[in-house]
């Protein structure tokens, strides 16, 4: 912990006991030890338990007690600036990764940090010299090569991004993490080929997740007319119920479809006719005679948007009566704010001003769907909407499946599926209208869009 050679016997003890994931037993040392003697060692050591413990605030006045006796201590200050940025104060951070640079500039991690909060901030110039040094000091650290990727496609340089996370699997073959950045890489721009297959690498973290263990064989393309397939739903909510429609096309094809998925969903599932059972991950499997992973059926199909063929809605779900609803005015539903419960990116967040400008007309009945947590309300009630206004969520993929006219607030780099190769318009809806963010930070070409677009409801 401390740069200092001499250290007393008690934080010796602390640290091993810190070492072997021993933190209650190096807490009580240390505590006992600051009762009688404020020392910066057993300071840093409560500090670095209480981040562990996610107490932020408490972590930073023990960290700052330890630096108070030891102002330049490396590792105190490093703990400090980790703190901090798992607190989210990224510009506070910043400041602490930058004091660290000046003491020492040749510890890697650090560059790293920085970097990290550097990109948490959108400064993504910064953020690419702070990894790219980190690279120069230790040029296999794997997770710095896989964030250099994961920056230049928040610069939309995507090119740059696939070599980066190729040159990841070619030094790490079996990290999981690049294979998954560089599927979504080739879906993001319209190479669904390569796309599907690179997405498949999900499956082995999700292995440790669900820990599901199927007894017949996996559905691979074997024709399922009169078959029994089980498909274990994955992900969000929102891919959930972007991806079900190929369930909906195996149903088509005569398989009798059992679904395995999450609670929320359960309810609106069960009510598709198409679907024969749907049970939950905890339940036992029925007897099948395929099955497969939802998200790995279109790379069975081998499935680009110039063969979708697919109907819309692809889902029914019956009318809620709801309250708010003008019958003299236009209804819009808007979901504007990231949900804690949705697939919403970080940097999909829009500043108050920006959404009292789209929403100040008194010519429309604005509803805010952001207290609505229930999925098969949220269903029922947008049903009565003339237009749905939202920002990429579980909502948006919702509005999508039953055919309800959407415009769709998309970030300057936004998830894998909305295909960059489309500007206003997606293969996935024809109900969706995207409007995508010209620079990341900046909404004020979303807000003119969509303003434009209001004329017309």
């Amino acid at each position: 912990m401390s740069e200092n050679p001499i250290q007393k016997p008690e934080v010796i003890k602390a640290i091993n006991a810190f070492s072997q994931n021993n933190f209650k037993e190096a807490e009580k040392i240390c505590l006992e030890l600051l009762s009688r003697d404020n020392d910066a060692d057993a300071n840093h050591i409560v500090g670095c338990i209480r981040m562990g413990q996610r107490k932020f605030d408490e972590s930073i006045s023990y960290i700052n007690k330890s630096l108070e006796i030891s102002p330049d201590n490396i590792g105190t200050l490093i703990s400090l600036g980790c703190v901090l940025s798992s607190k989210k104060d990224y510009l506070e951070s910043i400041q602490v990764f930058k004091k660290i640079i000046k003491l020492k500039d040749d510890i890697s991690q650090v560059h790293f940090y920085l970097g990290e909060a550097y990109r948490q901030t959108l400064q993504h110039e910064k953020s690419l010299s702070s990894f790219k040094k980190c690279l120069e000091i230790t040029p296999d650290h794997i997770g710095c090569q896989l964030m250099v990727g994961v920056i230049y496609e928040e610069l939309k340089k995507f090119n740059q991004a696939i070599d980066f996370y190729k040159a990841c699997i070619n030094t790490y073959p079996e990290y999981i993490e690049p294979h998954i950045n560089l599927g979504m890489c080739y879906l993001l721009t319209g190479n669904y080929t390569e796309g599907w297959n690179e997405y498949e690498w999900r499956l082995k973290l999700q292995a440790q997740v669900y820990e599901i263990k199927f007894k017949k064989p996996r559905w691979v393309g074997q024709d399922v007319s009169g078959k029994t397939l089980v498909i274990a739903t994955e992900q969000s909510i929102g891919e959930i119920l972007l991806f079900i429609r190929f369930a909906k096309q195996l149903a088509l094809d005569g398989a009798k479809i059992i679904v395995m998925t999450q609670g929320e969903l359960k309810k609106i599932l069960e009510s598709q006719k198409w679907i024969d059972k749907v049970i939950s991950y905890d339940d036992e499997i029925p007897d099948c005679d395929y099955y497969t992973y939802l998200l790995s059926i279109p790379k069975v199909l081998e499935w680009n948007p110039k063969m979708d063929t697919q109907t819309h809605p692809y889902l029914e779900i019956d009318k809620e009566n709801f309250s708010e609803i003008s019958p003299d005015k236009r209804n819009i539903g808007y979901l504007l704010n990231p949900d804690i419960n949705s697939s919403t990116s970080k940097q999909t967040v829009i500043p108050e001003k920006d959404i009292s400008s789209l929403i100040d007309n008194k010519s429309f009945n604005f509803i805010n769907l952001y207290q609505i947590k229930d999925i098969d309300i949220l269903a029922g009630i947008i049903q009565n909407l003339d237009l749905v206004i939202c920002i990429e969520s579980d909502l948006a993929y919702l509005a999508g499946s039953l055919n309800i006219p959407t415009c769709l607030i998309l970030s300057a780099v936004p998830k894998h599926l909305w295909d960059l190769s489309y500007k206003s318009t997606t293969p996935w809806y024809p109900s969706l209208e995207l409007f995508r963010q010209e620079t990341s930070g900046d909404w004020t070409n979303v807000v003119n869009e969509i303003q434009g677009r209001l004329v017309n409801v």
